[in-house]
């Protein structure tokens, strides 16, 4: 017999169980706060809920999550660590500590692999294996050692989020909930290469923030390392971004919409003045702040990392033209964790095999 797994659903998923087993509603609030705010993984123990309840959850149910099979520190204190979820299959999450700023920041995976293709990612190697569910997503926070320390998420890991939209949603109502993983919307950032119909739908549903992968001045560059642009171009995208800034839409007007684009410079590719005008000229109008990234480079991948005055020389022009931008601090470089290195156990012993092949 299947057992369910309890720790794999979100909140409607566990009422509708329940409901069911002819349970009253408010047992699943409970059940929930047991693995979620408590830790705990044996329904036995979970005292509040009625004895005969107790006892066919643990007869037909399990609470399974991801489990930490490997981890590595980082000289900027850093920690990657190696999840295994419950078929075997691995991911990667990051702990991102900022004791100046007074802060802990993890970096979450929503699928194993990827199937976006950026030529840029270590992910997108690997290509899409299968999505996490929303227990395995929000999961990934719960089993982190110290992880009351945490204060933002940032959901940039392996995947692309908006590719497994109702199990990033489910698992946001997990990190959000107030009796559950206790974090703030506003703590909370998802990333997304492009899906225009799925960033609509996610600005009117979630109060999370959103960024917003550029990586490019034109099409032209945009279609070559993000093969997403082919069905969403710059045009629908920028478009989409602009509709949502402005006055006629809703959740701007509420909660003054501001929008992150994030922009990885990549050496003579996407760093060069005339990029920067592009990019000032793209976003012209649009109430936005741009994250810079300098390229972290990855195994089987071209491209290199920027030169300090071609950043320096980005930066002016953006900033000329009244365009916010920043430097994003790669954090744990040196043990593959910053942003386009995550991947799974196989992926880099694939890697490692490859490389002492050619060697």
């Amino acid at each position: 017999m299947t057992r369910t797994n309890l720790a794999t659903l979100g909140r409607e998923r566990v009422n509708t169980l329940l409901a069911e087993l002819g349970e009253p509603k408010f047992r699943s609030k409970q059940l929930l706060e047991w693995i979620w705010k408590r830790g705990v993984f044996d329904p036995a123990q979970m005292t509040n809920l009625s004895q005969k309840l107790r006892e066919r959850l643990v007869e037909n149910c399990e609470i399974a999550v991801p489990k930490i099979v490997h981890s590595q520190q980082s000289s900027d204190g850093t920690i990657k660590y190696l999840l295994q979820l419950q078929d075997g299959k691995t991911i990667e999450t990051v702990w991102i500590p900022r004791e100046d700023q007074g802060r802990v920041t993890v970096c979450i995976s929503t699928q194993v692999g990827c199937k976006m293709g950026c030529t840029f990612c270590l992910t997108a190697q690997q290509r899409v294996e299968r999505n996490l569910t929303a227990g395995e997503i929000a999961g990934q926070l719960l089993v982190l050692p110290n992880r009351e320390k945490i204060t933002n998420v940032v959901v940039m890991g392996m995947g692309e989020p908006f590719d497994n939209y109702d199990e990033l949603m489910a698992a946001l109502d997990i990190m959000t909930d107030p009796h559950l993983l206790e974090i703030g919307p506003a703590r909370i950032t998802v990333s997304t290469s492009g899906l225009v119909p799925a960033i609509k739908k996610f600005v009117k549903e979630s109060k999370c923030h959103l960024a917003i992968s550029l990586n490019a001045p034109n099409d032209e560059i945009r279609s070559q390392i993000m093969p997403i642009n082919r069905a969403y171009n710059l045009e629908k995208l920028i478009g989409t971004m602009r509709e949502i800034a402005s006055d006629d839409y809703p959740r701007a007007r509420k909660n003054k919409f501001s929008i992150t684009f994030e922009y990885i410079l990549m050496k003579g590719l996407n760093d060069q003045p005339e990029h920067a005008r592009q990019i000032v000229k793209l976003l012209k109008g649009v109430p936005c702040k741009i994250n810079l990234l300098l390229y972290n480079e990855t195994p089987n991948t071209p491209f290199k990392r920027p030169e300090e005055k071609d950043i320096a020389e980005f930066r002016q022009i953006l900033g000329r033209h009244g365009l916010l931008n920043f430097i994003r601090a790669s954090r744990g470089r040196d043990i593959s964790a910053a942003c386009g290195q995550l991947a799974s156990e196989q992926k880099r012993k694939d890697l490692a095999e490859s490389q002492a092949a050619a060697n």
